[in-house]
């Protein structure tokens, strides 16, 4: 009666008791099923296979990366030497996840029992610094693991341009039994890592070209003229490139690449501690509705481009809408976003701070570019020249660049190329 109604509900109404109560497994697996069904129906690219609940899915089904990469390398036994520098890439970017994920922690800003004095003047470069030495020497030792790499991290003093201060620079590897040579951004984004924004490395692999091939350099010091000649090896366009990709460090880690042909995306279950596939075959829309770019920098834009985004931003381009903008400071963040829902990434230089632009071509802008092209889409610089097709001339040599749904960047190319600031009639 109103006694067995009274305790009823008292049992409900305390939350520590939930964990007392059992149900139905076959309830439980159609209430799970209805759930992911209803979650997941608008966009089914992020998943793969039959949808059964999370927490009685046989982790047999699930394709992680080291069994992908053995079934592609048994059809393609030429990219073996490929599969050791992925499996190296995946070591590290397990370790950088874990780093990225507690550099709140370890390196936060408000640590003041650091005695360091540039960290008392600036705690945000401080821990840019940081991060970036440690997932710089955590590529490195990852790639040595192997035994079968060679790196170098080419100054960039020496090569003619500037970087960031807190920038250790960029690892140029080599494959020791094929003639294969890596370009990679251990940590791009940085400084978004206390505030707990997503940060990303990017990797380009090239093929060693015929010109570097039996160039000893001109030095007689050895490890001076294996890094000229390992520099001069990856000093190509991006067309050149084998494969390409990015991992993002975000509230999951997404390890995004492609081997020349279609674009995979592996998610790292936090769980197994492996990276299983979950963006099979991506392809970017042929146009989106969000623009990605530093405003900041507008005053030192010119008219061409001034006029596209006032064209996005009033409804008055070729798709008749009005376009958002969206903004991460992580370049890997802001690409994979427009690489899922489209749109258009845009580093333009601006007369003020950047002449040149803010990306280096070689290892942010071209791997990027490479990836997002064989999703379907296109990258082009500010001469509307086709950004994979521009010939890098130092490593850490900055470009204007623009990358994103090929309808997107085709219509800003039409910008570009008219001389009166862009009025379309």
């Amino acid at each position: 009666g109103k006694m067995q109604t009274r305790l009823l509900l008292s049992l409900l109404l305390v939350p520590s008791w939930a964990t007392c109560f059992t149900v139905n497994p076959q309830v439980a697996a159609r209430l799970s099923s209805t759930a992911i069904s209803a979650t997941t129906s608008e966009d089914k690219r992020y998943y793969v296979g039959k949808q059964t609940p999370p927490l009685m899915e046989s982790t047999t089904q699930r394709i992680t990366l080291t069994r992908y990469l053995n079934t592609i390398v048994k059809e393609q036994p030429e990219l073996i030497p490929l599969q050791s520098l992925f499996l190296s890439l995946q070591m590290a970017c397990k370790t950088i996840s874990n780093l990225v994920n507690r550099a709140g922690l370890v390196y936060g800003v408000k640590d003041r029992s650091l005695r360091d004095e540039q960290y008392q003047r600036d705690g945000r470069f401080y821990s840019m610094k940081r991060l970036d030495q440690l997932s710089t020497n955590v590529l490195r030792n990852a790639l040595r693991f192997t035994g079968k790499v060679h790196m170098v991290t080419p100054s960039a003093i020496r090569f003619g341009e500037e970087v960031a201060e807190h920038q250790p620079g960029v690892l140029v590897a080599s494959a020791l039994d094929s003639n294969y040579v890596a370009v990679l951004d251990p940590m791009d984004g940085s400084g978004n890592a206390d505030a707990s924004i997503c940060t990303g490395t990017v990797f380009g692999i090239f093929e060693e070209s015929k010109d570097s091939e039996g160039d000893n350099g001109v030095s007689d010091d050895d490890e001076t003229r294996e890094q000229e000649h390992l520099v001069k090896s990856v000093l190509q366009p991006g067309k050149n490139m084998r494969a390409a990709g990015y991992c993002l460090y975000s509230s999951a880690t997404v390890l995004v690449f492609t081997l020349g042909d279609s674009v995979m995306g592996f998610t790292l279950d936090p769980q197994l501690n492996e990276f299983v596939l979950t963006h099979p075959n991506l392809t970017i829309p042929e146009r989106g509705n969000v623009y990605s770019c530093n405003e900041a920098n507008s005053e030192g834009w010119d008219d061409s481009f001034k006029s596209y985004l006032k064209a996005l931003k009033t409804g008055k381009n070729q798709s008749e809408q009005r376009y958002a903008h969206r903004y991460v400071g992580s370049m890997v963040g802001d690409i994979h976003r427009t690489l899922l829902y489209g749109g258009i990434f845009c580093y333009p230089a601006d007369s003020d701070q950047h002449p040149r632009g803010n990306l280096q071509l070689l290892y942010k802008s071209a791997p990027m570019a490479f990836l997002v092209t064989r999703a379907g889409g296109k990258s082009i610089n500010q001469e509307a020249q086709d950004l994979l097709e521009v010939q890098p001339e130092r490593v850490h040599q900055k470009s204007p660049c623009f990358i994103g749904s090929p309808k997107d960047v085709a219509e800003l190319e039409t910008y570009l190329l008219q001389k009166d600031g862009g009025k379309k009639e």
